[in-house]
């Protein structure tokens, strides 16, 4: 990809970052989120966490939006990239790791 397409991409997801990650943790409308929930299991125990969605979202877009060597987009905490293994090549994926919320 030329370099000024790139940093194009990254100026507008920059620009709109908080917009971004609010609809893809929250949502729109009447279904919105108001809380996220995320268990773990350690051997013969669960552990679970409940926060606000606004602490969530502002968590994930922490961070700089950069463009990986591979060509992934990482909007703060949130990597961006085509979804594999479907015929259709313009879905993409957005991916968090949700056990990073209990170390905050």
């Amino acid at each position: 990809m030329p370099t000024d397409k790139a940093d194009n991409i990254i100026i507008f997801f920059q620009k709109n970052k908080s917009l971004i990650i609010s609809d893809i943790l929250r949502g729109r409308g009447g279904l919105s989120a108001e809380w996220f929930l995320v268990t773990r299991s350690d051997n013969d125990s669960v552990d679970w966490i409940l926060k606000d969605i606004n602490t969530v979202c502002n968590f994930y877009g922490q961070g700089t939006v950069t463009i990986s060597p591979r060509g992934s987009l990482k909007i703060g905490r949130v990597t961006m990239q085509r979804k594999g293994g479907t015929p259709d090549p313009t879905s993409l994926q957005f991916k968090i790791n949700p056990l990073d919320l209990f170390e905050d």
